[in-house]
């Protein structure tokens, strides 16, 4: 009961807080209309989303974070509200395509190695993932199976997602970036940079310093645990997600028959 009045809650406010925004759209003016930022599970978003939604950018930027939903269900919108930054774009560039877009943005697509990809979403669905949608049935299935065939198994459940991936390399589009993961994750600070430059948007590199101060890894797992119930596993789990010491001979060629030379046309 409690999990479906917090539900209730949610939604109510995402809703008000998207009316408003679409009200604020009428009237707002910036460097930047829109900001996208597509991709896929595992790939940083979440992260991405809390540094590019900080006050102390905002208030350069001009930018307001529009709610995050399950756009490549049943929410799928062709319009967002002027001066939003729009998170968790995860779709496909065709459905991608079909936004309607303003006159002024751009689009980050954030790329990661879609071998690490797999580690990741199988501990996520295994252990630390809210529980909605379909991940209760992931998880049900993955708890009975070891960590190397349940490798194998979130390889075949990944099949779609590696083909949405792949469409935004075959679409060649000067208003899309595509930034990797790793770039991210090891340099932030000029992968943001670079980010903002590409955007035409000016923050001071001091403000950039200190907000990527804040959401460290190890800081962002400290106040996603607060948020949890006790005894509840963090999404920013403690150990890596490389395929290099998770992936056996066969989880590479397994990989290899159903995304085909994937890792090759994303460069990794």
């Amino acid at each position: 009961m409690g999990n479906t009045i917090r539900g209730q809650v949610v939604r109510a406010r995402a809703k008000l807080v998207t009316g408003l925004l679409y009200l604020r759209g009428a009237f707002v003016s910036g460097p930047l209309d829109n900001l996208y930022m597509a991709t896929t599970q595992k790939a940083g978003s979440q992260w991405f989303k809390q540094v590019w939604s900080d006050p102390r950018f905002a208030r350069f930027t001009g930018l307001r974070t529009f709610p995050q939903h399950r756009y490549e269900w049943d929410e799928f919108r062709k319009r967002f509200p002027r001066g939003t930054f729009v998170p968790g774009l995860y779709m496909s560039y065709d459905l991608y395509e079909e936004i309607d877009k303003p006159e002024r943005f751009r689009t980050v697509y954030i790329a990661r190695d879609p071998r690490d990809i797999v580690v990741s979403w199988y501990w996520s669905m295994k252990s630390s993932h809210v529980l909605m949608g379909k991940v209760g049935k992931y998880r049900t299935e993955l708890e009975r199976m070891s960590v190397d065939a349940g490798l194998h198994y979130c390889i075949d459940a990944l099949a779609l997602k590696f083909a949405a991936i792949r469409t935004w390399y075959i679409n060649s589009d000067e208003l899309v970036k595509i930034v990797k993961f790793e770039a991210l994750r090891d340099n932030p600070h000029e992968a943001f940079t670079t980010i903002l430059d590409w955007c035409e948007l000016d923050v001071p590199g001091e403000v950039v310093v200190s907000v990527l101060d804040d959401y460290t890894k190890a800081k962002m797992r400290e106040r996603d645990l607060r948020r949890r119930h006790e005894g509840e596993e963090s999404h920013y789990r403690l150990g890596g997600s490389d395929h290099r010491t998770s992936f056996g001979v066969e989880h590479y060629r397994h990989f290899e028959r159903v995304a085909g030379d994937l890792v090759d046309v994303m460069g990794y």
